[in-house]
């Protein structure tokens, strides 16, 4: 396999992979390695004649992993969301999407925390503002290190903690990729009937999806991500995205997908260069998702800033905002963004 698709595959694959927070790599190593070296299917994918990998295959034909990350820190990664459309070049975008992602090394623990955007916090050097606006403040006010580091330092500040790194996606990258992996399975709670959803010429359309199991593909995935007609708001679309990570990790433990998106990987290098910034280093994101491949279901923890640590508010301008119970998100970033006694009786 050549170095160009390499590169792609890992900068496709492996943004993923940092932004699902290490849900998904079991299958990831397993797939590709898989692939690469033993399934005579992927010189056919890529239309290489080189002929099928033997056996035991040459030096040169065995793909080597990166070394996995070499730090003893919980590492934090931020993913934001931003609803920019196709062809749209604006100044700044607010995010839709607030993830955090953490990941101890040492105990092998993984969580994902989301973030309500409509939560009123202090914008380091800016008035209080609901916390989606840091991203687009950053981008439109020449903030050193623009939209990503303005909600990075935003979200340090109001969970009190740090964020090593930061992803920022568009919703046109994700419903691309959910293509190309031939859509995740859902199992949808309620019925959803949204009669306002937001379309991308800025009208409205009606989204309704049944409950029960569903496949959806990139379109639907999206809606279902984003839609916030359902009795628990903002809340339960903090939930329905953690859903379709977790299903996009399932997904990636077939390893035809993993072919599929190998054989595509150069497409995917064009599509996703314009849709992904980060201040993850391609080394970084390599080492990343090698540690993270050994993440198992039961140590990746889930969490909604939900009513539970927020009430609803009217600010004095007439903004309907959500006030965060500081003790309470007190207490959960302790429980959060530590590490269990019984992961640590065994180090």
């Amino acid at each position: 396999m050549n170095e160009r698709v390499r590169r792609a595959l890992l900068i496709g694959v492996v943004v993923w992979a940092v932004a699902a927070a290490a849900v998904g790599f079991a299958a990831y190593r397993a797939a590709y390695d898989y692939f690469a070296n033993r399934l005579t299917i992927l010189p056919e994918l890529l239309q290489n004649p080189r002929p099928p990998i033997a056996a035991t295959p040459r030096p040169d034909e065995l793909i080597t992993l990166p070394e996995p990350w070499d730090g003893r820190e919980r590492v934090n990664v931020l993913l934001l969301g931003i609803d920019q459309r196709a062809g749209e070049r604006e100044p700044g975008y607010r995010t839709d999407t607030m993830i955090v992602f953490t990941l101890d090394p040492v105990s092998m623990e993984a969580g994902i925390l989301s973030i309500p955007r409509d939560i009123w916090v202090p914008i380091p050097g800016f008035e209080n503002n609901r916390i989606n606006t840091a991203n687009f403040i950053g981008d439109t006010r020449d903030y050193p290190g623009g939209g990503i580091a303005l909600a990075k330092k935003t979200v340090e500040q109001f969970l009190g903690i740090p964020i090593h790194y930061v992803v920022r996606i568009n919703f046109t990258a994700f419903e691309s990729f959910i293509d190309r992996i031939g859509g995740i399975t859902i199992e949808v709670p309620e019925d959803i009937y949204d009669p306002e959803y937001p379309t991308e010429n800025y009208g409205t359309e009606v989204f309704q999806l049944s409950k029960g199991v569903h496949t959806l593909d990139g379109e639907t995935a999206l809606k279902y991500a984003r839609t916030r007609h359902s009795p628990g708001g903002d809340f339960d679309r903090a939930r329905r995205q953690q859903q379709v990570i977790l299903a996009v990790r399932q997904r990636l433990q077939d390893p035809r997908v993993l072919a599929s998106l190998i054989a595509a990987a150069p497409d995917l290098l064009v599509e996703l260069s314009d849709s992904i910034k980060t201040n993850l280093t391609l080394e970084e994101m390599q080492r990343l998702a090698v540690l993270a491949r050994n993440i198992t279901p039961d140590k990746i923890k889930t969490e909604v800033l939900d009513q539970r640590y927020t009430e609803f508010a009217t600010t004095p301008e007439g903004y309907q905002v959500v006030i965060p119970k500081r003790a309470r998100i007190a207490e959960l970033r302790e429980r959060f963004f530590s590490t269990s006694t019984s992961a640590t009786a065994g180090r």
